[in-house]
C-alpha cells in the first residue's frame, strides 16, 4: 500500500429517526488498543443509552477489522458501519454510533439504514489527508552544497526536510518513497559524493 488516507480531526454526527437518536464518531487510532479505549470512553459518557456500536479498521496491509452489534440484530450495525470504513478508503480508524432508543421498533432494514448514516455522516464531517509510503533520510552536508541541495529537495512533490546546524548542515529529509531514489541520486550528484544520504526509516505519513 503506498497511498491511503487518514482521519486528522474527529467527524461526528447525529441522526434522528422515529425518535432514536443515533451520534456518530469517526477518529484516527494507532492500535486495536486505541480503538478499544475510545469505544470505552464513548461508553462511559453515554452510559445511559441502549446501544454502542463500533467498527474499526487499524494497520495499512491486511488491517485488524472488527466490529460489534452491542446488543442489537446480528448484521444491523457494527457490519453496516465496517462497509463504510472499507468502501472511505481511510486506514487506521474507529467509528462509533451510540444509539438512544425512542420507543419506536425501526425493524432490521431501518437499523441498517440509520447506522450506515449515521457513520457515513461522521466520516464525511471528518478532517482527513492524504498518505503516502515516504522514506526518511539523514544527510550531513558540507555548507557550500547547502543551497543546491535544498533546491532539489523543494523542487521535488512531496519532499520536506529539518535542519540543524553545527559543524555541518545535518538535513532530516522526508520524500516519497516514490520519488527517493531518484532525488538521493540527484543529491550524490550535485555534491559530488560529498553528502551520504542514510535510510532512517520508511513508513506511512
Amino acid at each position: 500500500m503506498e497511498e491511503g488516507i487518514r482521519i486528522i480531526e474527529t467527524g461526528v454526527s447525529e441522526v434522528v429517526i422515529k425518535k432514536s437518536r443515533f451520534l456518530g464518531t469517526a477518529a484516527n487510532v494507532e492500535s486495536e488498543e486505541e480503538a478499544r479505549a475510545l469505544v470505552a470512553a464513548i461508553r462511559k459518557e453515554h452510559y445511559s443509552a441502549r446501544h454502542v456500536c463500533y467498527a474499526y479498521s487499524v494497520g495499512e496491509t491486511n488491517p485488524a477489522l472488527k466490529f460489534s452489534d452491542d446488543g442489537e440484530p446480528g448484521g444491523t450495525a457494527g457490519k453496516p458501519m465496517l462497509d463504510v470504513i472499507t468502501n472511505s478508503g481511510i486506514s487506521n480508524i474507529v467509528v462509533v454510533v451510540v444509539r438512544y432508543f425512542g420507543g419506536v421498533l425501526l425493524g432490521t432494514g431501518g437499523l441498517v439504514r440509520a447506522y450506515t448514516q449515521a457513520a457515513q455522516e461522521a466520516v464525511n464531517a471528518a478532517g482527513k489527508k492524504k498518505i503516502c509510503l515516504s522514506s526518511i533520510y539523514e544527510i550531513p552536508l558540507d555548507y557550500a552544497d547547502f543551497d543546491k541541495v535544498k533546491y532539489l529537495i523543494e523542487n521535488t512533490e512531496g519532499a520536506s526536510f529539518d535542519v540543524a546546524y553545527s559543524d555541518k548542515v545535518n538535513l532530516t529529509l522526508t520524500v516519497p518513497e516514490r520519488s527517493a531514489e531518484e532525488l538521493v541520486a540527484q543529491i550524490t550528484e550535485k555534491t559530488a559524493g560529498r553528502s551520504t544520504c542514510q535510510l532512517i526509516e520508511t513508513k506511512m505519513m
